[in-house]
């Protein structure tokens, strides 16, 4: 009986870690929410900005390895690339309400939101690195993304 007790409570260890080592595995990454900004965002004391935060909108995000101005290949209008030069790592879709979550390894990454004149981006860090992202192990960055090349300031 006791021998039985023991196989039994070595294979659920066995189990219970299996559990743990894959529960681990996704506990890092990147969330939020893509948000559309457009129309004249001036505020001025005769007109009043509704709605400056932006709303939610469904968009597909491209994650590329940590990307600098100068591994791209611009289009015509300013935000927006043709083709990105660094390593391409996964394409997420957003839901209708703009969210997103997506597991990734600890690392640097650049996120790029598709639109029809290409791929925008348009925050830059003080090394020129386009839209960083900074995933740090067992943490979540949760970020908005703003969509904003339609709106004035």
């Amino acid at each position: 009986m006791l021998q039985v007790f023991s196989v039994a409570f070595i294979g659920l260890l066995f189990t219970s870690s299996g559990c743990t080592a894959q529960t681990k595995k996704g506990s890092q990454g990147i969330s939020g929410t893509v948000l559309w900004r457009s129309g004249n965002l001036m505020p001025t004391p005769d007109v009043k900005v509704t709605n400056p935060k932006g709303s939610p909108i469904a968009r597909e995000i491209l994650i590329y390895e940590l990307t600098s101005s100068n591994q791209t290949e611009p289009a015509d209008d300013a935000g927006f690339y043709r083709k990105i030069n660094s390593k391409f790592i996964q394409k997420i879709t957003t839901n209708k309400a703009g969210r997103f979550k997506v597991t990734l390894p600890a690392g640097y990454y650049s996120l790029f939101i598709k639109e029809d004149k290409g791929l925008y981006a348009n925050l830059f860090d003080d090394a020129m690195n386009i839209n960083p992202v900074q995933v740090r192990k067992g943490k979540w960055k949760k970020i908005d993304i703003i969509i904003d090349y339609a709106a004035v300031y």
